[in-house]
């Protein structure tokens, strides 16, 4: 990809970039809808709109003028104001995101969580700032970064008496990764990240994914292959801790696969699997998946994990099994104007609440433009990250930078 800017131009940018993020952060703004619902227009794989051949992070040039097309108005407010303050061509919503070979985002967000059985409101701010970097003298070579601030909320969670969902810190890093495109279909990645599992959605407050420890904050130090073409996409990694684990036990050591193949340009299928040791449990997953776009109007995304535990931590119970899945139904009513149903269900000898758990999320979206999404949910059910029932509305506004 070639570059006009002069290297005293691009640290005037950055430093630009610096201070929109940082006005950004203080804007406001739940998590924008997962773009996997975007088979529905023949997209299959990842790759074809991310940086990430996995998805989720930031979009390719490509990706970004699909994310304007599915906007109520086209308009990019942050195209527009950076081509007042840079000059050159970037209010015309083709620029994408790239300040010389830097590509970067921030998402923040506003929710309002209103719990009807408590009358508790939940903390109601979150953000992320994602940032690529591309060598000049080497354009195959990456360093990606994400850094957070409550995306979820950001404590352990106690599943039982003796297995724990690891929690984070109000401000963490997510990603720190060089990323090494070996050839048009193959990559290399080494660092922390979120690992190569399938669907990649991270509510929490949506899904049961934290059950299996990889929600928001399961971003371990890993190393990663990917291979792919225009029919599958297949991973294979090995990871360890990263560290800042609260309890030293949940630090874990491992690896998996995974692969997916796409049967049309409109469905997808996937397998994975993962083993890992840690001083609290040993644990062996395998789950499929589907990305399906029944229509331009339906999508439909599922997933169903079954984990193995086994030399868990405790005096009287020393192995167990838990099956986690969900199914999402999403509608689109225009492409800016978007509803989701989501049935969640969890069944594991571990959890202190009970055998089994379930929940259920209705979500209406509207995308503005590129910079504004607007929303609102309600929510029944075992969705709380303590487990226990209740019932909740929510009412999202997400500023994109």
């Amino acid at each position: 990809m070639p570059f006009h800017h002069s290297p005293s131009g691009l640290t005037r940018a950055f430093r630009r970039f610096v201070l929109a993020s940082l006005a950004s952060l203080f804007l406001g703004s739940v998590t924008l809808q997962a773009a996997p619902r975007m088979i529905s227009y023949q997209y299959p794989n990842c790759v074809s709109c991310h940086i990430s051949p996995q998805g989720r992070g930031l979009l390719r040039p490509y990706g970004r003028g699909i994310d304007m097309d599915q906007s109520l108005s086209d308009a990019d407010v942050t195209g527009a104001l950076l081509g007042k303050i840079l000059g050159g061509d970037y209010g015309d919503g083709n620029w994408g995101g790239n300040f010389g070979p830097v590509t970067a985002d921030v998402i923040s967000t506003t929710r309002y969580n209103h719990e009807f059985d408590t009358n508790k409101t939940d903390p109601a701010f979150a953000a992320v700032a994602r940032m690529t970097v591309q060598f000049r003298a080497r354009p195959e070579l990456r360093v990606s970064t994400e850094v957070g601030y409550r995306d979820t909320p950001s404590r352990d969670v106690p599943l039982g008496p003796n297995l724990t969902s690891v929690g984070g810190d109000d401000f963490y890093l997510k990603k720190l990764a060089v990323e090494w495109r070996i050839s048009s279909g193959s990559e290399l990645v080494i660092g922390r990240d979120y690992l190569p599992l399938g669907l990649q959605i991270d509510d929490q407050t949506t899904y049961l994914l934290n059950l299996n420890r990889n929600g928001i904050y399961d971003y371990p130090l890993q190393m990663k292959y990917f291979q792919w073409t225009k029919k599958w996409l297949a991973s294979a990694y090995v990871y360890a801790p990263t560290f800042d684990e609260r309890l030293a036990a949940s630090r874990e050591w491992g690896g998996g696969f995974m692969y997916e193949y796409y049967l049309a340009d409109n469905l997808a299928v996937g397998v994975q699997s993962i083993v890992g040791s840690s001083d609290q449990a040993e644990r062996g997953r395998v789950g499929a998946y589907t990305r399906w776009g029944i229509s331009r109007k339906w999508t439909l995304l599922a997933s169903a994990d079954y984990t193995r535990f086994w030399d868990v931590e405790s005096a009287t119970k020393t192995d167990g099994n838990q099956l986690t899945a969900f199914v999402q139904l999403f509608y689109h009513h225009t492409p800016w104007l978007v509803s989701g149903a989501t049935l969640n269900y969890a069944h594991s000898d571990f959890f202190a609440v009970g055998d089994d758990i379930f929940s259920a999320r209705y979500t209406l979206s509207a995308r503005i433009n590129r910079n504004l999404t607007i929303g609102v949910s309600a929510t029944a059910g075992d969705t709380r990250r303590n487990l226990r029932s209740g019932q909740e509305g929510t009412v999202f506004a997400s500023v994109k930078f």
